[in-house]
């Protein structure tokens, strides 16, 4: 089905730096009539629309309503001006086989450096001619391959605090959008990558990134993701972080101060415990 090239790319970029990777193969499962099949069964709630003219930074109140359903974005995405995510397609056990046939491909690579696969889940982008993805950054490990299209990805340091500060990542991680605003300065930063179909890139958790398709014609994607145990203790991290910072504290970013990271750990969850013990939620 799918079988990656060169594996020594993610190899020695997993986990902590991008890297463009390629994969060979194909799948009747990622066409656009069968796309449309799956759209139709999938909860509205794992289908999200976007118009394809956003400006790279924008608020997510600022961005308007969809006109059309799942199945007409699909069919007439040529001309929609439109871009749509089916989430969570491992549902159907079909696509469950082609996520899993992908992760396979690096599973060993990924034990040795952060343990077993932690979430495993799959998205279909789906984006008309010119669409944009603004600017933003996701909390999975991601390896996003390019199906049908062409496409310009452009990612940038998840170390860099200028772009992605810590407090909007402790938010994030507590519910906000993960929409970032940016700068045209800072946009110059990014290492643009041209994907055409194979072609793919790993993207590390908190990178940030943003997505314009090139050319005429649509582009469709497959983005596969996981957690690590190191990246979910990295959440929980950012979101004890944010409830320090509401009552005053200034907390270091989490890995900075291991010995300081493990105490915020045991406080959180002890005041958790005690919490249920007593019959009154998380204190």
């Amino acid at each position: 089905m799918f079988d990656l090239i060169a594996r020594d790319a993610f190899e020695a970029s997993y986990p902590d730096a991008p890297a463009t990777l390629s994969f060979d193969g194909a799948t009747p499962l990622l066409t656009r009539p069968r796309l449309v099949s799956l759209a139709n069964a999938l909860p509205s709630d794992l289908v999200e629309f976007n118009p394809g003219d956003l400006p790279i930074s924008v608020s997510p109140d600022n961005v308007p309503e969809a006109d059309l359903s799942a199945a007409e974005t699909i069919e007439k995405i040529g001309s929609a001006n439109s871009w749509m995510v089916l989430r969570n397609i491992e549902r159907d056990p079909a696509y469950r086989e082609v996520m899993e046939t992908v992760l396979d491909t690096v599973s060993k690579a990924v034990m040795r450096q952060t343990g077993p696969m932690l979430r495993r889940e799959a998205f279909v982008f789906i984006s008309s001619p010119g669409a944009v993805t603004p600017f933003h950054f996701d909390e999975e490990h991601n390896i996003l391959i390019q199906i049908e299209g062409r496409k310009e990805f452009t990612v940038y340091s998840q170390h860099d605090r200028d772009l992605a500060s810590q407090e909007d990542i402790e938010a994030f991680h507590c519910g906000a959008h993960r929409n970032l605003p940016v700068s045209e300065e800072k946009l110059a930063r990014g290492t643009a990558i041209t994907m055409e179909p194979g072609d793919a890139i790993y993207v590390p958790p908190l990178a940030p990134h943003w997505v314009r398709v090139l050319g005429n014609e649509p582009s469709l994607s497959l983005s596969i993701t996981w957690r690590s145990a190191a990246s979910q203790r990295m959440c929980y991290l950012h979101q004890i972080n944010h409830e320090l910072r509401r009552k005053g504290a200034t907390p270091s970013f989490p890995g900075r101060n291991p010995v300081a990271d493990q105490l915020r750990i045991w406080r959180a969850s002890g005041r958790r415990r005690l919490g249920r013990a007593l019959g009154i939620g998380h204190a």
